[in-house]
């Protein structure tokens, strides 16, 4: 009798079919497929970038209309409404996403990023049309960014996942700093109270683009077996026949062996979890060691000062001697992420995940060491009680911490958390945990964002004129326990199918 094959002897077998394959098959596909969810990553990023501009020329429409600009409650509401909305939404997916499958969520959000972007730029700068606008663009948002990365991460090859699903932070990073581009050459075309339409509707256009492209995409191989699996189907031929189409275009140049060689893998991890419950928090609570890992990650991004550390940026800037441009030197921080993050594509796959989550995070450790020293060196500047005067031969060096903690965020936390949590929960719970994370990084931003005023002055009143140095430093703390938590709960996923890292975790 020939001996059954050992756990371990499968995983080896399973190792040896991925240089195998990436021998024989095509990637061209794959990068084509990837493009559209990218897109819709991008439109995240042009968001962020092209919202102050937008919201600045709201501002001019309204001085102009009612003889008042905007009150601070209401510049505060448009600004956030899509983030709003992407939380909002992020609730909405837990429920519907596996139902829908990464394809359709694709191009649902691409529908709602159009709706959002034509309401916002055709309202005629009305409050509660473009606040709609907004909270709908904000629900695109949620609904692209569940799926994106995890249709990126099923679609492609155990090799070039990481490469991909990098690269759409990048393809973020980008959209900011199109954003900016948008506004700031918007600006010099046409009066500002009208600056806002230029910006919100190429955003339309772009989703056009996505929704036309997904039009022609397969959906994911892995959604259609674990959909068929979850509805108990009596017969899941067609489901197989589905999937085993999506992966022939996704693995062109392959052979059939191949090919079929994957499939099984995913049907075997679909037989190994039969009988479990497929709905509701079971599902998800089962894989605890996945979803410590994912949601951690996600966490500690956010707390770990992203959003405070470049809200402080013009006002470094200024200090540093920049002058009238430092409202302007976003560029430079856009230019440093986008640098960064294509270091990070470049090597993600080469050196792994854990290596580039220590560096990253290293680097941001650093960072605010730097910076909690020169705001508590500093003091109150004569001129301006608000504004804070550095020490003689701080200020170029505090603009190279603000570089160093961007750069060490796209290195580590930025584009490597998405991709763990792209890879690391079961088939069966995938679209659910990944709502979870999504809704976790979603929340904890806007937290994060609404916490920082009210820190900030409990700070001051405790160490007056020294509260932004013991935010920073707080920061630092966090970013030691975030070494860690990646120490002992984020293990190593570079190279493994989906499929061996879902076992890795089950162990």
């Amino acid at each position: 009798m020939m001996p059954q094959p050992t756990p371990n002897t499968m995983v080896a077998m399973q190792d040896a079919l991925v240089p195998k394959l990436a021998q024989t098959r095509s990637n061209w596909f794959v990068y084509v497929a990837f493009l559209f969810p990218a897109l819709a990553g991008f439109l995240f990023g042009y968001d962020i970038g092209g919202a102050s501009g937008a919201v600045a020329s709201l501002d001019a429409l309204s001085n102009s209309t009612t003889g008042a600009p905007l009150d601070t409650l209401l510049t505060s509401v448009f600004t956030s409404a899509s983030l709003m909305g992407a939380t909002a939404g992020s609730v909405i997916v837990f429920f519907i996403g596996q139902p829908l499958g990464r394809r359709r969520e694709l191009l649902g959000g691409s529908l709602l990023y159009m709706a959002g972007a034509l309401l916002s730029a055709l309202g005629g700068g009305k409050v509660a049309t473009v606040i709609a606008g907004r909270v709908v663009y904000g629900l695109g948002i949620a609904m692209s960014m569940h799926a994106a990365p995890v249709y990126i991460a099923e679609m492609a090859p155990a090799d070039k996942r990481g490469l991909l699903v990098s690269l759409k932070e990048g393809f973020i990073v980008l959209g900011i700093l199109a954003g900016f581009a948008v506004s700031a050459v918007g600006s010099t075309l046409v009066p500002e109270d009208a600056v806002f339409r230029i910006v919100w509707l190429p955003a339309a256009f772009v989703a056009a683009v996505i929704f036309v492209g997904m039009l022609q995409m397969p959906p994911s191989p892995r959604w259609v077996l674990s959909r068929a699996a979850e509805l108990a189907a009596a017969d899941d031929t067609k489901a197989q026949q589905t999937a085993l189409a999506a992966l022939r275009r996704f693995r062109r140049g392959a052979t059939e062996e191949e090919v079929l060689a994957e499939l099984n893998e995913i049907e075997d991890a679909l037989r190994q979890d039969a009988g479990v419950a497929t709905s509701g928090w079971s599902e998800v609570l089962r894989a605890r060691k996945a979803l410590v890992a994912g949601l951690g990650l996600i966490i500690f991004q956010q707390l770990t000062g992203q959003p405070s550390v470049l809200y402080y940026q013009t006002a470094i800037f200024r200090d540093a001697g920049f002058g009238s441009f430092a409202s302007s030197a976003s560029v430079i921080i856009g230019a440093a992420k986008l640098l960064a993050t294509l270091c990070t594509v470049a090597t993600v796959d080469k050196f792994g995940r854990r290596p580039l989550l220590f560096v990253g995070i290293t680097m941001m450790l650093a960072a605010l060491c730097l910076l909690g020293t020169a705001f508590a060196l500093g003091h109150p500047s004569p001129t301006d009680a608000t504004q804070l005067t550095l020490p003689d031969g701080w200020p170029p060096i505090v603009v190279a911490a603000l570089i160093l903690y961007v750069c060490g965020y796209q290195v580590g936390f930025g584009p490597i958390a998405w991709l763990i949590i792209s890879e690391v929960f079961p088939l069966r719970s995938r679209t659910k945990a990944l709502s979870l994370a999504v809704i976790a990084n979603f929340a904890c931003n806007l937290a994060m964002t609404f916490a920082l005023e009210p820190l900030q002055a409990a700070f001051n009143n405790m160490l007056p004129g020294h509260g932004q140095a013991v935010l920073f430093f707080l920061y630092a703390v966090l970013c030691v326990a975030s070494l860690g938590f990646v120490y002992s709960c984020v293990p190593e996923t570079r190279g493994k199918t989906l499929e061996q890292i879902e076992a890795m975790f089950t162990r």
